[in-house]
């Protein structure tokens, strides 16, 4: 076994602890069930997880190491994240104010589809704390004594992301339902807007975050 027993027990124990701790993935993901549905919160889950492994790679690479050891790069791309999850803010308040989906592109499933993998995606992406959150979480748990670090950590790593899949699957069927019953009242047209609401306050959250 590549990684030590008690140390992968106590990494699950505090990956539970994280995973039941609502984040920014968590409210991104709530954002998209509200704007279109179930298979749009799955998609922007998957684009979330993608985003992930992206980090999870970087960081057993030592490229997240790079962006921690540069203050400048840091920032550029905290910016970045943010001035995008606000234009995706925006974007879904002006579509709601004209009574049209904000968040697909054009009407088509499929397209609207690879329009939320794609913005979960780049979302987690552009968010260079989760870069380095892997960085300086997953070696917590690493033995060096056992095998090379980076093995440990492709091994640690997507057990976060798979932990979290069954608390997603109940906010995104709870977050479903309740949006699929008010699309019938006259309050469906503000869901839009609530999303677009979700998205500016992670945008601003991102942008105004204190400095690491």
């Amino acid at each position: 076994m590549p990684v030590d027993p008690h140390l992968l027990s106590g990494y699950l124990l505090a990956c539970l602890v994280l995973v039941l701790t609502p984040g920014p993935d968590m409210a991104f993901v709530l954002a998209q069930t509200i704007s279109g549905g179930a298979r749009r919160g799955w998609a922007a889950t998957l684009g979330v997880f993608t985003g992930a492994a992206v980090h999870i790679l970087a960081a057993a690479a030592g490229v997240a190491a790079l962006v921690a050891a540069n203050p400048t790069l840091f920032t550029a791309l905290r910016v970045i994240g943010a001035l995008y999850l606000l234009w995706l803010g925006v974007h879904a308040i002006r579509a709601a104010l004209r009574g049209q989906g904000g968040l697909g592109d054009g009407g088509a499933p499929s397209a609207s589809m690879f329009a939320a993998w794609r913005q979960g995606f780049l979302t987690n992406l552009l968010n260079p704390k989760v870069g380095l959150f892997f960085l300086a979480f997953v070696p917590l748990f690493v033995d060096p004594a056992r095998s090379a670090p980076w093995v440990q950590m492709l091994v640690l790593g997507p057990l976060l992301p798979l932990m979290s899949v069954p608390f997603f699957a109940v906010l995104i069927a709870g977050a479903a339902r309740i949006t699929a019953r008010l699309r019938t009242s006259s309050a469906g047209r503000w869901l839009d807007g609530a999303a677009g609401t979700l998205f500016l306050g992670l945008g601003f959250r991102m942008l105004l975050g204190a400095p690491r």
